[in-house]
């Protein structure tokens, strides 16, 4: 009998320890003690489930305050767009091959009345943060055993505000987190098999790799860390050469299996590429990569490892922000991370590995893949800034952090390299390192807050809001103007994917399928003509260029010899593309009239009655001229030349803006 058993062990006459009669449908004394031995012979996994479940009501807090963005809209929109096809799986439209995020999206919109369910798509991502959580407890438990110690490399992975950003992009999360789950879950595989050489658990580890290389193709460097984590501490040798050696000969079957999977994929990701707009190029610059190598280590990856970057400077819109640590705490974190370093090589002999380690994963998966891919188009110091390179980073820092300071565990029970280098005072190193920890915990906190004081979802939120409104209310057949989308919610990168068709047209389904007449070059008379402003309402439309010059009592532009001439106040734009005729045709049936706009001539369709004819003309001109009248009396009231947009008063649909909180 164990000592937990003896502790809860009541004998004697029916009565309980303080002599209570105990009740048969009720709880006794020896039950909650029970239970609390059992919390007791637990209390790791105990202290696993409360953080877990600690950092997903904060995450999902997280989530509630953003909405999709940029690629978030273009891959929900390709998803409606496309038939569950292979092209459309290995459709690669900035460089990444995301087959994962491709069949999640094309459920989601399937699923949801709308193709923008922030809610259900949150629900999702949680879901993958759940998986990864408990991927990432069981690993550390494998690792170094069920021992207290293991909640702090879980607590590394679960709070790490590096991995925050990355998370609040839908697209993004859809990348990584199922990345990191098959990172922990490939890893408990492959150490399972180094210690049983059973091929079912080789069959796992390849298909968690396989996993993680349909979300990101940052999996294949799955294979290099599983063979590094091996040879560094997971075979009997005394240097790492050794460790080489050994892993290679008696482990080649693995290695063969991995690196056959990732050749396979390798050579679908080079025929996909065939459709991305952003192509593997050799980095032109030299001193471009060292900057970006610099500043995501400096400002990024070593101020997030212990809790930061405390500030963040945030996008237009502030739908996302960089990494932007205070001088004086960028100096704090390097201080402190040297000393963590030292510290665990000065303590245990094998500590370094570790680092290498993560140092190779950090350069071939989160470096590597940049300096090859952006480096060449945007601006290395701002790259360095952005935490999403390295969230999928944090699972091996906090295997690292494990391995650097604590004995792995054989499958035998016994520990493998563990020796210490010097005799050290136990209880002093376990209050410096629950400092650590509330300083890391503490940190996170802060830099979390601080994201969300900067970066929200406001303006997508409420311009979608808006916009079911305005399908909603506009009446059947609305003239709509399709104009690109504000650039902070979709860049024109997206080429037809930015434009209100797209994205908002996505939105009429159901009874409001094709309530909307979308026009993208506005010609000929039409009545009514509105677009999408900002704010995600209906508005009329208004010329922003110049118009013509006054007319007395607003009397109609006078005709002369069978023309009508109409001037501007000042010469229009180069840039003008729309001309719009305000007129009044006789209640003679259609015709048709003749505009000279510059240099060029048009024919415009007109109507009986008071209506507005537009005409697509691009350049500039002091005038226009009216002409193929054939007598007919035509008024010509005021005209504009320049481009269209949402008129700043009059009428809207909804007529006010309408604000949303929550998911």
């Amino acid at each position: 009998m164990s000592q937990a058993d003896e502790d809860i062990e009541v004998t004697g006459t029916g009565k309980d320890l303080a002599g209570v009669e105990d009740v048969d449908d009720g709880l006794s004394w020896a039950d909650l003690r029970s239970a609390v031995g059992w919390l007791r012979s637990h209390r790791v996994l105990v202290g696993a489930v409360l953080l877990i479940a600690a950092q997903l009501a904060w995450k999902a807090q997280f989530l509630s305050t953003l909405y999709f963005r940029q690629d978030d809209f273009h891959d929900l929109d390709l998803a409606v767009d496309h038939a569950f096809t292979w092209k459309y799986l290995t459709f690669i439209g900035s460089g990444h091959l995301i087959i994962g995020l491709r069949i999640v999206a094309w459920a989601l919109v399937r699923m949801s009345s709308t193709p923008y369910n922030w809610l259900l798509a949150s629900m999702v991502s949680l879901a993958f943060v759940t998986a990864a959580s408990i991927a990432a407890y069981r690993l550390f438990r494998d690792f170094f055993g069920e021992r207290p110690a293991i909640l702090v490399p879980l607590a590394v992975y679960l709070l790490s505000p590096l991995t925050m950003p990355d998370l609040g992009i839908w697209s993004s999360a859809m990348e990584s987190v199922p990345l990191q789950l098959a990172t922990f879950l490939a890893l408990s595989a492959h150490l399972r098999y180094v210690r049983t050489r059973r091929w079912q658990h080789l069959a796992s580890a390849a298909f968690w790799m396989v996993f993680g290389l349909i979300f990101f193709e940052k999996g294949l460097v799955l294979p290099l860390l599983l063979f590094s984590v091996t040879a560094a501490f997971l075979v009997d040798a005394r240097s790492l050469l050794g460790g080489i050696r050994i892993a290679l000969g008696k482990y080649w079957r693995a290695w063969l299996l991995y690196l056959a999977l990732a050749a396979g994929y390798g050579a679908i990701l080079a025929q996909a590429l065939h459709t991305s707009t952003s192509q593997p190029k050799v980095p032109v610059s030299v001193s471009g990569v060292l900057t970006f190598v610099w500043e995501l280590l400096r400002d990024t990856f070593i101020p997030g490892s212990i809790g930061g970057p405390w500030q963040w400077f945030p996008v237009a819109g502030n739908s996302f922000s960089f990494a932007a640590p205070p001088r004086f705490l960028v100096g704090v974190s390097i201080v402190v991370v040297l000393a963590i370093l030292a510290g665990s090589i000065w303590l245990r002999q094998v500590a370094w590995r570790a680092w290498l380690v993560l140092a190779v994963w950090l350069a071939v998966a989160d470096m590597a893949p940049v300096a090859i891919g952006r480096i060449n188009t945007f601006n290395p110091s701002v790259l360095g800034l952005e935490t999403r390179y390295v969230a999928d980073t944090i699972p091996v820092l906090a295997l690292c952090a494990g391995l650097a300071f604590l004995p792995v565990v054989t499958g035998r029970g016994a520990t493998a390299a563990a020796a210490r280098r010097h005799r050290v005072d136990l209880a002093a190193l376990r209050t410096a390192a629950a400092a650590l920890v509330g300083v890391f915990v503490f940190s996170s906190i802060w830099s979390v807050a601080a994201y969300e004081g900067v970066t929200n979802g406001t303006q997508a939120r409420d311009f979608i809001t808006n916009a079911s409104l305005a399908l909603q209310d506009a009446p059947r057949g609305t003239p709509v103007v399709n104009r690109p989308m504000p650039q902070n919610i979709v860049e024109g990168t997206f080429e037809a994917y930015a434009y209100t068709s797209k994205v908002i047209g996505y939105l009429e389904r159901g009874d409001l399928k094709g309530k909307l007449r979308w026009i993208s070059r506005p010609t000929g008379t039409i009545d009514g003509l509105m677009t999408f402003g900002t704010d995600g309402r209906l508005h009329v439309v208004q010329i922003f260029g110049t118009a013509s010059q006054p007319r007395p009592n607003h009397s109609c532009w006078p005709q002369r010899h069978g023309r009508i001439v109409v001037r501007f106040t000042h010469p229009s734009s180069g840039f003008s593309g729309t001309v719009r005729i305000g007129y009044i045709w006789p209640p003679r049936g259609p015709g048709v009239v003749y505009v000279r706009y510059g240099s060029k001539v048009q024919a415009l369709s007109v109507e009986p009655g008071l209506h507005a004819g537009f005409l697509h003309i691009r350049g500039s001109a002091s005038r226009i001229v009216v002409s193929g009248l054939g007598g007919i009396g035509m008024c010509v009231g005021d005209v504009e030349a320049g481009n269209i947009g949402p008129a700043a008063a009059g009428p809207a649909i909804p007529p006010v803006t309408t604000t949303r909180t929550g998911p």
